[in-house]
């Protein structure tokens, strides 16, 4: 999962994740149910326009068998090439906390990649509704200061813990893993804005 080719010269990965699978893809359960639907009432339909074909087919020659079953089975596909679609989104969807930033990337076909470093959030939230609740899932917003710029991790596993270390890395107080153990570092955003321009 990781991205090590865009993460830039002293940067680290501290998290990484991707959204949570039944959650994110809950378009995709229910494209699945229709599918499910549709092959169960395949037979039945196809079986009740035989019959009235064969009413009709007195007064005026029409292939309602045919033109049903391909109606039904190009429903088949499209949702079966949906379904993969959505599960092929999920898969290319990253969230990714660094020592800098936070980063969004997804796309499929096209690769969208979204980012904002701690000291431009302005506020965090996070936002569950019952069923995300329920599979500790949800919505975090990140806020930024510049003409209302936001990014969303949607259905993100465990948001409270990712929120935790999202004002973990805007107030400076994570921890490091060194050979001789793990070693919490304060350095703040400000701190490193400050000594940014220390030289100047």
């Amino acid at each position: 999962m990781r991205h090590t080719k865009d993460i830039r010269s002293g940067e680290r990965i501290l998290f990484e994740t991707k959204p949570r699978f039944f959650m994110y893809l809950k378009s995709a359960v229910i494209k699945f149910i229709a599918l499910l639907v549709i092959i169960f009432i395949f037979e039945p339909v196809v079986s009740v326009v035989a019959r009235i074909q064969n009413y009709i087919i007195k007064y005026i020659q029409v292939p309602l068998v045919e033109a049903t079953t391909i109606i039904m089975f190009f429903l088949m596909l499209i949702l079966i090439l949906w379904i993969i679609w959505d599960i092929l989104s999920w898969e290319y969807t990253t969230y990714t906390l660094t020592n800098y930033r936070v980063i969004l990337e997804k796309g499929i076909i096209r690769k969208n990649k979204s980012y904002m470093h701690y000291d431009k959030i302005q506020d965090v939230n996070v936002s569950q509704g019952l069923i995300e609740r329920l599979t500790t899932s949800g919505d975090i917003s990140v806020y930024g200061g510049h003409e209302n710029t936001r990014i969303i991790l949607n259905d993100i596993p465990d948001p409270k813990k990712v929120e935790d270390r999202i004002n973990q890395m805007i107030e400076g107080d994570y921890i490091v893993e060194k050979p001789s153990g793990p070693k919490k570092i304060k350095d703040s955003v400000m701190d490193r804005y400050d000594k940014k321009f220390k030289k100047y």
